[in-house]
């Protein structure tokens, strides 16, 4: 192992300079390296291990990366008093429709700088239920969701900006959509259809919402979901026309509502949560 010397006296040591001695930016190697690559983006990975602020109570969890919040007789989003094998934040609707509980971080992130997310999470039962998750501007009440209508789509008063992967069993459109707007009047709310796809009861899914930068403050989004072991299912791109764009410097946070419709609670849980963008 190296000195710490040595380490200390590279020319921007774990930057992407470095990777690319390796062969093309785009080589197998270099992109298996990028996650390593701290000096060049701003990077948050969770695995919810529990322990220092994260912890069963509310007030010590919100100290940590996350704010969480629930409507009427949702549980908010916290590590669960008895830790489940490897970890995870769990968060309970209540059992009336409109209950909700909803976990979002703090907006810091731009589509300027390509931000992205990735969650894998588990909803106990899959009927009755709506869910949202993904990238949204801060809007009046966050413990709600921002899609309004996924049929036709139309968002919450105050959600101008957002690329979201949702489902909501009360709607016609009874599987998942990759759904985005944006603030500016020629950005229109765009929804795609991710296939038939929906989850399955208490089994894990990736969603990743990945957002590129177009031009000065305009962006294009990519939604993806991933099964339990990471072999992609589906994917939609947004953004090739203005229409379909969204703002690229409108400060944006990660979030996930998970809401009943009717009176049967949802418990949900949460393996990781990343997010990353192109450091400023």
């Amino acid at each position: 192992m190296p000195k710490g010397n040595t380490y200390g006296n590279l020319d921007l040591p774990s930057g992407k300079k470095h990777i690319e001695r390796f062969g093309p930016s785009e080589s197998a190697l270099a992109q298996f390296l990028f996650p390593f690559a701290w000096r060049d983006v701003t990077f948050i990975f969770d695995d919810f291990t529990g322990g220092n602020n994260q912890e069963a109570t509310v007030a010590d969890f919100q100290e940590s990366l996350w704010q969480d919040g629930n409507y009427a007789n949702g549980t908010s989003f916290r590590v669960p008093a008895t830790q489940l094998a490897g970890g995870v934040c769990q968060g309970v609707t209540g059992a009336v429709g409109t209950d909700t509980t909803a976990l979002w971080g703090m907006h810091t992130w731009l589509g300027d700088q390509s931000c992205g997310m990735e969650m894998r999470y588990k909803i106990d039962n899959l009927d009755d239920v709506q869910f949202e998750i993904g990238f949204s501007d801060p809007y009046a009440d966050q413990k709600e969701t921002g899609i309004a209508d996924i049929d036709t789509p139309t968002f919450t008063s105050g959600t101008d900006d957002v690329a979201l992967i949702g489902m909501d069993t009360s709607e016609e459109l009874q599987t998942q959509a990759f759904v985005t707007d944006g603030s500016t009047g020629n950005m229109n709310a765009t929804k795609t259809n991710l296939g038939t796809r929906t989850p399955t009861n208490a089994t894990y899914q990736v969603v990743r919402i990945q957002l590129e930068r177009v031009s000065s403050a305009v962006a294009a989004s990519n939604g993806y979901i991933f099964d339990q072991n990471g072999w992609l299912q589906e994917q939609a791109h947004h953004g090739a026309v203005l229409a379909s764009q969204i703002k690229g410097d409108v400060l944006l946070g990660p979030l996930i509502v998970v809401e009943a419709v009717t009176t049967s609670a949802r418990t949900t849980d949460i393996d990781y949560l990343a997010v990353w963008q192109e450091r400023v």
